[in-house]
């Protein structure tokens, strides 16, 4: 695990082998907040999708692809269609967590992302999936995703991404 600012979420990359589910080469570690647990101390089910959005809008930095606050408005618009999420263990207030993050598959308008968030003694908290399509900004009609798009996942992925 990465050292982090106990107050920030941190970013890292490079190859991690996850045994049973392959190749992952984008880390987001956090920590459990106050706001993320329910009256059951634990994290509520629905926090893990802020933790999936998050880890997907540092993928794209990651990438190197500049984001502004208009970004996801104006310039290339992205929006969720498919999210599944297997809960295996809990996780408690202050407790750290890494999401793991990679695209597997990259179509005409549309593409995927996996996650696996684990604890920090590198148990399994939760397994996700989620498809995004891309929308053309000013029609919101779905469109090819931008060649430029595809050649930055593919230099990060490698021939773990699959193009259809």
């Amino acid at each position: 695990m990465v050292p982090f600012d106990k107050d920030e979420a941190t970013v890292d990359r490079g190859p991690t082998i996850i045994e049973g589910h392959g190749e992952f080469s984008h880390r987001l570690h956090s920590r459990v907040r106050s706001y993320d647990v329910d009256r059951q101390g634990i994290v509520h089910n629905a926090v893990y999708l802020y933790w999936l959005e998050a880890a997907r809008i540092e993928y794209f930095r990651d990438l190197g692809i500049p984001i502004d606050k208009q970004f996801f408005v104006t310039k290339h618009k992205f929006v969720v269609v498919k999210t599944e999420i297997e809960y295996y263990n809990t996780a408690e207030f202050d407790d750290v967590y890494t999401v793991y993050t990679r695209v597997p598959f990259v179509k005409n308008s549309s593409f995927g992302f996996e996650h696996i968030i684990r604890s920090e003694d590198d148990e399994v908290i939760a397994i996700a999936s989620s498809v995004l399509v891309h929308l053309n900004p000013a029609s919101n009609v779905p469109e090819r995703i931008p060649d430029s798009y595809r050649s930055l996942i593919k230099e990060f992925e490698g021939t773990n991404v699959s193009f259809e």
